[in-house]
């Protein structure tokens, strides 16, 4: 479980603690919107913390996704991410990999031009490795993950929940808020806001942020 490893890992590192003229308006460059995207790859960086008492548990990491439809209305995903997790107490702190991987279909109804009702389930992957008591922790479950998509102009947003059943996960259910802007036709920028809803394997407040770039094909 991965309590059980978070609570070793507690005590590791409980152990290891010894006035002018008005310029001319600015011109806004024109951006030609395009339609919600199930095309694209994309690249991030990824924070998380959350708390497993007496540990604070932050990470830095990558993440990578890939979405491709090659029908309307369905498509398929993956995504993956790493991350350097570090656990710490007043006076003391270790670190391990918490490696992530995620491969499932997904389909989509339009309810308007602008606005899909999303459903997207698979497969998912967890491990914790390298951690300081060398006890790797590793599973596998399913995961699903209705939301909304909605595109306004060059805004573009994603809202929903996730539930994964994988015991190796941060959160049994999570919320999450996507808000992208189309800097080109074939280029977002983004940031996505993640909570725990209700937290498993002992973790209480769990929080996530990816800030990253998105390449639409």
């Amino acid at each position: 479980m991965l309590k059980k490893t978070f609570a070793l890992l507690a005590l590791a590192v409980v152990t290891a603690a010894h006035a002018g003229t008005p310029a001319p308006a600015a011109i806004s460059p024109t951006v030609s919107p395009s339609d919600i995207s199930y095309n694209n790859v994309s690249l991030s960086w990824l924070r998380q913390w959350a708390q497993l008492s007496p540990l604070d548990i932050d990470s830095n990491g990558i993440a990578l996704g890939l979405e491709y439809s090659p029908a309307n209305n369905f498509y398929v995903a993956a995504n993956g991410a790493w991350s350097d997790m570090n656990f710490s107490i007043p006076g003391a702190r270790g670190s391990a990999n918490y490696w992530t991987l995620n491969g499932g279909i997904g389909g989509y109804i339009p309810l308007t031009g602008n606005i899909h009702f999303v459903t997207e389930v698979g497969a998912s992957y967890a491990e914790l490795t390298n951690n300081p008591v060398a006890i790797p922790h590793n599973g596998w479950g399913v995961y699903v993950t209705p939301h909304v998509r909605a595109k306004f102009g060059a805004f573009e947003t994603h809202a929903g929940v996730t539930y994964n059943s994988n015991d190796s996960a941060l959160a049994d259910w999570s919320g999450f808020l996507r808000l992208l802007y189309e800097v080109c036709p074939s280029a977002d920028i983004f940031a996505t806001g993640t909570i725990g809803l209700s937290d498993s394997n002992g973790l209480d407040d769990v929080f996530g942020l990816n800030l990253g770039v998105r390449y639409k094909f």
